[in-house]
């Protein structure tokens, strides 16, 4: 099957060609509506028009300035430095992780935009995570070829039209997640439509979810089972179904019903919405070919992890975003995760705009099943080398994460060597006392700053420890520009298909399978099995499996416990270099002979030092804003804006 090309077409192919004149001619330089439904490769050009206007797919990277109603490309126009901020190609995707308690915004360029988010949670004149109008304008655009693709008379034109009705239910899903009810736009609108279709009201937050789940189900039954990893496949609809039924589930199970059920599921229907999700995620599971990735097994499992998102279309792989352009040119097949996410060395001496917690980094156990949580009072107590602290930590920590001591090429590395992130801060004396000096940056002509450091503490921008390394690829060229990555970004993986099996089947009382599915997860990551399961262990699992991934912020919403978790204080810790151990591991010809020892400092309220993080119980809806409601007076605004 021909791969999917995300590029804009001529609008000419919509362009409606009258014949009722005799006099009339068919231009010869544009298409008329009815040539593009019976022209396979005209349809997939439109389609894949579609598909790149879905950005809601790319971790939410919601650009919604410049010149095109669904905006991809920074690089254009007087504001392509606030676009840059929030498109897909550029620093949006970064976005997801740092709104939940996964990371700390960096809050260094346009990252600075987001941190009243954090702090004070979503206004209703905010445009945060907004995806209204270019939904619909998206949505208007998928229902007129799913209309259209009714005319065709090609062999192709039910998967095609499938395609097209998966693309729109994810579009909705997108909405619904964010505000409950939504208009249901099930037809093309015409220009000359009465009121009454212009300016429709909201329907119920249960029809929204119902539709988002049956139109991926229908969409299952036409689409083809093994296409390109970058186009919707049988599999990618079932994975879309079972995400939104776990959704409408905790909704259901845990929401309120509000504003005559524009907002809100009867708690009757969870346990219905719970089998729809484990039937989707059961026929992935049983007859897709589908399963965890374990090609690099053989390198070990820190390996095998990172490579999970760094082989193109391995096993795990349901759908994703491919990106497989040219590094360091502008283009909609590149993305800019690596720069904005890499240690030095790069561009400008950016990237590390989102720094994992100490308090996530502690979620993580210990391979033997331990907790990961220790004691402040022992890690304080005395010296530690990294491998003290986390060689033995679950391998998905050590893959997924950066911290001092990383390997990672161009690094300036002392106390290491180069190739090696250094990421200390300040050196413990043989008195006790710690000593720092930002300016000159050394101490008897060793840094005292790690080279990572120097950056952010100059800008008295406080760092957590660590870096995200998920998708980060040793080998892209990080000192040209932003667009750099070629990884392809992961929208399903089977491992989440675990995880909302193992969710689902927990909740209708089916512990036996839960468990099952968790420990598959824990199996392939190299973490003991567990012997029984809870509610918090599958939540747990999620959050260690699937972070990064645009799936805390939702799932933490979902669950309503958002306004606990979400308002909470967060902590990094310092390593402080101990220079007695370190002038005793040098020889007489200056070589060090044994690793690099550090103490722990914490730093705690890491966010602000005057104002928590903060999400207000307004927030499980988001506004739809005063700018829409007022031109639509049919619509209601959510509680709270």
């Amino acid at each position: 099957m021909k791969k999917i090309i995300y590029a804009f077409i001529l609008a000419a192919f919509f362009t409606a060609v009258s014949c009722t004149d005799p006099l009339d001619q068919v231009p010869t330089n544009q298409y008329t509506d009815a040539q593009v439904w019976q022209d396979e490769f005209l349809i997939e050009s439109h389609l894949a028009n579609l598909y790149a206007m879905s950005v809601f797919m790319i971790n939410d990277a919601l650009c919604t300035y410049g010149e095109s109603p669904v905006n991809i490309d920074f690089s254009r126009g007087a504001n392509w430095n606030v676009n840059l901020g929030y498109s897909a190609q550029g620093e949006g995707p970064i976005h997801m992780t740092t709104v939940a308690d996964e990371a700390k915004i960096s809050e260094r360029g346009s990252q600075v935009h987001n941190h009243g988010m954090k702090l004070y949670g979503i206004q209703n004149s905010s445009s945060y995570l907004r995806w209204w109008s270019n939904g619909y304008y998206l949505n208007r655009q998928l229902n007129h070829f799913i209309e259209s693709m009714e005319t065709s008379e090609l062999s192709t034109a039910k998967a095609r039209q499938a395609e097209a009705k998966f693309l729109q239910a994810f579009n909705y899903f997108a909405m619904v997640k964010r505000y409950g009810g939504v208009p249901l736009i099930k037809t093309e609108t015409k220009l000359d439509a009465d009121e009454k279709e212009i300016y429709p009201p909201r329907d119920k937050e249960k029809d929204c979810w119902d539709f988002i789940i049956n139109e991926a189900l229908d969409a299952a039954e036409y689409l083809d089972e093994n296409p390109d990893s970058g186009r919707a496949s049988k599999w990618a609809a079932l994975a879309l179904a079972s995400r939104a039924a776990l959704y409408a589930g905790s909704i259901a199970q845990y929401g309120t019903v509000q504003m005559d059920g524009i907002l809100g599921i009867e708690s009757s229907e969870a346990k219905g919405y719970y089998e729809t999700a484990i039937k989707a995620c059961d026929e992935i599971m049983t007859k897709s070919g589908h399963g965890l990735y374990k090609g690099s097994m053989g390198k070990g499992y820190v390996k095998n992890l990172e490579d999970v998102f760094l082989v193109k279309n391995n096993t795990e792989v349901l759908l994703a975003k491919h990106h497989q352009g040219v590094a360091g040119q502008f283009s909609s097949d590149l993305w800019s995760w690596d720069v904005c996410m890499s240690p030095k060395p790069n561009a400008w001496s950016v990237g590390q705009y989102a720094l994992p917690y100490y308090d996530f980094i502690e979620q993580f156990d210990y391979m033997d099943g331990r907790s990961g949580k220790v004691s402040r009072s022992t890690l304080t107590s005395k010296t530690w080398t990294m491998d003290e602290l986390f060689g033995q930590r679950d391998p998905r920590l050590r893959a997924w994460t950066w911290t001092n001591g990383y390997r990672w090429a161009g690094a300036v590395g002392t106390p290491w060597g180069n190739d090696t992130v250094s990421l200390y801060k300040g050196i413990r004396l043989a008195d006790g006392s710690t000593y720092y000096d930002v300016t000159n940056n050394t101490y008897e002509g060793l840094m005292c700053w790690g080279d990572q450091m120097n950056e952010l503490a100059r800008a008295s921008i406080s760092h957590t420890g660590f870096g995200v390394a998920k998708y980060l690829d040793p080998t892209s060229d990080c000192m040209n520009w932003f667009n750099c990555s070629t990884t392809d970004y992961i929208i399903f993986r089977y491992a989440e298909i675990l995880l909302n099996y193992a969710e689902a089947c927990f909740e209708v009382g089916r512990t036996g399978d839960a468990l099952n599915a968790v420990n598959q997860i824990r199996s392939r990551a190299g973490v003991a099995e567990l012997g029984s399961i809870n509610r918090d262990a599958i939540r747990k699992e999620r959050l260690c499996e699937l972070c990064f991934e645009n799936h805390r912020y939702w799932d933490v919403r979902r669950w309503r416990i958002a306004e606990d978790v979400l308002s909470q204080p967060h902590t990094g810790i310092y390593y402080v270099l101990d220079l007695p151990s370190y002038k005793a591991s040098l020889n007489d010809k200056g070589e060090r002979t044994a690793e690099p020892r550090f103490w722990i400092e914490f730093e705690d309220h890491i966010d602000s030092k005057t104002t928590d993080p903060t999400f207000p119980e307004s927030n499980y809806y988001l506004p739809i804003g005063n700018g829409t409601t007022a031109v639509n007076p049919n619509l209601k605004e959510n509680p709270g804006y």
